[in-house]
């Protein structure tokens, strides 16, 4: 029930839970998840509000493989006028290959809106393998080589629907600092197969540091380049969000 209730709370004002630390088979046995959200409202000579929150949920079966989905949702209004509206949703199984500890296949879908990129709906589904490069005092170290199907539709009549097909690179590293805390960072290469000078370049780097029992605080930094982006979005886009993680 404690877990239902602080799920709720989170919802109703629905940042992205975008996974950034790489995920490890066995270590985190079961079901567990966490709800993640932050809420600024602000009045007088700055009026703003701006809602952001998201959920995970992971099985871990601890011998062959990880599941978990996780959902996100970010708004926000300045002087009344809406300038943030996207979500976020992901849901990827890994499973061990040949009873290999250091290489995994995986299977991921994935579905995003964002009003002001002019993104009505961008869904991908996709596959490949991990690989387990590094695991000592430097950090823990995973690389990731596959592909993935894309489908893009616009909310604006001036860009055509996009079907395509992308590779995906990515490289996912994770420090503990300490008992509790952890510095995480994510990096994805899509270049589409077709026309290489279109791809998608993403970045993530979070800090989650040890609150109290269960409660953190994530600070996560995000830097994203689309090379080919709808018409007037330009290309770049750096956020950096503060919240607060509840652990279950």
């Amino acid at each position: 029930m404690r877990h239902l209730l602080l799920l709720l709370a989170t919802l109703t004002f629905s940042y992205a839970v975008v996974t950034i630390a790489p995920v490890e088979i066995g270590k985190n046995p079961g079901i567990t998840g966490g709800v993640e959200g932050s809420l600024e409202t602000s009045r007088g000579n700055t009026e703003k509000d701006e809602y952001k929150g998201g959920v995970r949920v992971q099985y871990d079966s601890n011998t062959s493989y990880v599941t978990w989905g996780e959902f996100s949702a970010n708004y926000a209004e300045a002087s009344g006028v809406k300038n943030t509206n996207k979500t976020y949703a992901h849901l990827r199984y890994i499973h061990k290959y040949l009873e290999k500890k250091d290489m995994n296949w995986e299977l991921f879908a994935q579905s995003q809106t964002n009003e002001f990129t002019k993104i009505e709906e961008r869904f991908l589904t996709g596959g490949g393998f991990r690989f387990h490069l590094l695991d000592d005092l430097i950090g823990n170290v995973y690389t990731g080589v596959g592909g993935l199907y894309e489908y893009i539709s616009y909310s604006t009549s001036l860009d055509s629907n996009e079907d395509n097909i992308r590779g995906n690179l990515y490289i996912s590293y994770s420090k503990k600092l300490g008992e509790d805390s952890q510095l995480s960072y994510i990096g994805y290469y899509q270049p589409k197969i077709d026309a290489l000078d279109d791809y998608i370049l993403s970045n993530g780097i979070e800090l989650q540091v040890h609150v109290y029992a269960e409660l953190f605080i994530s600070l996560k930094l995000f830097y994203n380049i689309d090379s080919k982006p709808a018409m007037g979005v330009k290309k770049e886009d750096f956020s950096q969000m503060t919240s607060l993680v509840y652990k279950f």
